[in-house]
């Protein structure tokens, strides 16, 4: 299942697919490692940032950010 990374419930797991937006943003996210084919968990998601998991890092992202990243869904869904 695709999802938006700002739609995935925590513990969720899945695969980058895309990342929509300009240059900029796409070269930001590759800094950060995040870019497709990529794995990323979602460690939390409330009132401030969405925090995902990637490559052993965890990094915080704001809800629009979060917006952009579309993510394939494991069917498994948790860890």
């Amino acid at each position: 299942m695709i999802k938006k990374l700002i739609e995935m419930n925590k513990g969720e797991k899945g695969r980058v697919i895309s990342i929509h937006g300009g240059r900029g943003k796409i070269l930001r996210l590759a800094e950060m490692g995040i870019t497709p084919g990529e794995e990323i968990v979602l460690i939390q998601k409330s009132f401030g940032p969405v925090i995902i998991r990637v490559k052993d890092t965890n990094l915080a992202l704001g809800k629009g950010l979060a917006e952009t990243i579309l993510v394939e869904v494991s069917d498994n869904g948790k860890n």
